[in-house]
């Protein structure tokens, strides 16, 4: 874990990149709909991988980087700025990861790499987004008209372990320069090879993430969304960097 951190810290830009999208998402977020929410009890824990944002681990949708935020209260001209964000960050992810990459096999990174690879890949994580988005909608609406709780319950579960199994994908249409389709089989052999070791590092994950959402949301407020963006970048990016060096060890024993 020293190593990780080291590599992180030795290349600032893996925590700058999510740092300023998390910043832009935050101030638009506040022009559109001011702050909203009241401290509370509420965790949420995050199997998301590449580029870390704290709106992965806050239940309420104040940044403008995640779907939720198109809520009922939001006016459809204003979808406009939160539909480009989200474009945003699926360039983003293709740079960020190809990042995390150059940094364990110990090359460079700069934000011309940045931009190159996140306008390589960006088609393909925006694929992986609808489908992803698609899927959820689909399985929670089919298993709750059919079930009620149990089924919103039982669908939850099935997302956890399709996200576990499925753990790499992200990482192996950038590592593997795989379309959607291939990245998911990829995906699964990977995990199959490392299961254990994966596993101890998604349990990490779960662990931090749920321990920055609950501190998040018990100090809800301005100063804590500030506070929680680095750590988040940092945090996470950590745990990213553990991620990335799994995979190129099953990449290469394979």
């Amino acid at each position: 874990m020293k190593k990780t951190f080291r590599l992180l810290f030795k290349n600032p830009l893996i925590i700058m990149y999510p740092i300023i999208l998390d910043a832009l998402s935050f101030i638009i977020g506040l022009i559109i709909v001011g702050f909203i929410g009241v401290p509370s009890l509420s965790i949420r824990l995050i199997l998301e991988m590449g580029i870390p944002s704290v709106s992965y681990v806050s239940n309420i949708p104040q940044l403008i980087n995640q779907m939720q935020f198109m809520g009922d209260t939001i006016s459809v001209r204003a979808w406009i700025p939160v539909i480009f964000m989200l474009l945003l960050m699926a360039f983003a992810q293709g740079g960020y990861i190809a990042s995390l990459r150059n940094v364990v096999e110990g090359s460079p990174i700069s934000i011309g790499q940045f931009m190159k690879d996140g306008k390589k890949y960006a088609v393909r994580f925006i694929f992986l987004f609808m489908i992803i988005t698609a899927a959820k909608t689909a399985i929670t609406t089919l298993l709750a008209a059919f079930l009620g709780v149990i089924g919103l319950f039982l669908s939850l579960v099935i997302f956890v372990v399709l996200r576990v199994i499925f753990i790499y994908v992200e990482y192996c249409i950038v590592v593997n320069q795989l379309n959607v389709d291939a990245a998911f089989r990829q995906s699964r052999r990977y995990f199959q090879a490392s299961s254990f070791n994966t596993s101890g590092i998604i349990i990490v994950m779960m662990i931090s993430s749920g321990v920055i959402s609950l501190l998040l949301h018990y100090l809800w407020s301005p100063a804590a969304v500030i506070i929680a963006i680095p750590i988040c970048a940092v945090v996470m990016g950590v745990i990213q960097i553990a991620f990335m060096q799994q995979l190129l060890l099953n990449k290469a024993s394979t």
